[in-house]
């Protein structure tokens, strides 16, 4: 977290997709019968002054809401902030590399895996002899990148695959997680994300949002497309709105035709308290996204976040909610979440 929060702002200022923020303003003006040169001028006040990115603006819905309601919602500029103050940046590394990170969660993973960073190329032979498909993964990789699907079937050479892993510091070899039913009736083509994000206060985790995010069509990486998003209750249904980027409300899964009030999630409950748990491990990190997969053996880890994106679980179109995640963060802080300088 060494990087200013200005840098960090002005980073997303040149990271601009000007399309898309085209298409969102376009919706805007849709929706509120507002000029598309008030909606720019006001998203680019809300930048300004509050660190709202265009994204941030859209789905926040603050071309509607009063600054008493804005300042409920995580923007990119205070929520940078707010996790520089609650998580310790020495254990950062503990999140942010997957090595370590698999090493301390290693019993919530229920899946094998091989560390290349102290294994050889015999060590890798082994471990592939009864595997059908693995990932190799960069050690740092986020966002689903850096990360190569591997056939074992079509691995030719153990010896230069293993040359070639280590040039590409794709140090982490894991065996493929098989998906539950559940999530395979909805779109079987990608193992589906669950955030699920925890909040530490005086030694007690708690868990305060959670998002599932989902794939429209067969593509095998999460998170590279118009994805879908819901949040789920503890009981496996779905208790919100199912939207997509552009705050478009979904019935049916477009491809699969599944209708989302006959989902049910099994294993919700124990994901919330295996996150509550792992939480336990690494108390100096308050603040954790954690990404959680339904597999056939029950929920399990994938990996940790320090500073995972807040945009899914705060979408006005998920609950119609006028307030936003630091509301959630405020109602287990109490006191302290107003005394941090934001």
């Amino acid at each position: 977290m060494a990087m200013s929060a200005g840098r960090w702002l002005l980073n997303k200022f040149k990271d601009i997709n000007r399309d898309r923020m085209k298409k969102h303003i376009d919706i805007i003006q849709k929706n509120s019968g507002k000029s598309r040169f008030a909606i720019r001028w006001d998203m680019m006040w809300n930048f300004l002054t509050r660190g709202t990115g265009y994204t941030d603006y859209f789905r926040c819905n603050f071309i509607e809401l009063s600054n008493k309601e804005k300042d409920t919602f995580a923007t990119a500029k205070k929520f940078y902030k707010l996790l520089a103050y609650l998580n310790n940046e020495e254990y950062l590394v503990v999140l942010n590399d997957k090595l370590i990170f698999n090493e301390i969660f290693k019993e919530y993973l229920k899946r094998d895996f091989i560390n290349l960073r102290k294994s050889s190329a015999e060590d890798l032979k082994e471990f592939l002899k009864d595997k059908t498909t693995v990932f190799a993964k960069e050690t740092h990789g986020e966002g689903g990148h850096g990360i190569t699907k591997l056939k074992v079937a079509d691995i030719k050479d153990v010896d230069a695959l293993y040359k070639e892993l280590i040039e590409k510091d794709q140090l982490l070899v894991e065996d493929a997680i098989i998906q539950h039913e559940d999530l395979n009736a909805i779109n079987p083509y990608v193992v589906n994300s669950f955030r699920v994000i925890t909040l530490m206060k005086d030694g007690k985790a708690t868990m305060i949002a959670n998002a599932l995010r989902i794939n429209q069509d067969d593509a095998e990486v999460i998170g590279c497309t118009n994805d879908l998003y819901f949040s789920i209750g503890a009981d496996g249904k779905i208790d919100s709105n199912v939207v997509d980027d552009y705050g478009d409300v979904y019935d049916t899964h477009p491809m699969t035709g599944m209708k989302f009030k006959d989902v049910t999630i099994h294993g919700v409950k124990e994901a919330f308290d295996m996150c509550v748990e792992a939480h336990k491990r690494i108390p100096q990190v308050r603040y954790i996204g954690w990404d959680v997969a339904f597999s056939v053996n029950g929920p399990l880890l994938v990996e940790g976040n320090e500073y995972p994106g807040y945009g899914l679980v705060q979408h006005f179109k998920l609950k119609d909610k006028r307030t936003g995640h630091f509301k959630e963060i405020a109602d287990v802080l109490g006191d302290e979440f107003y005394n941090i300088k934001l």
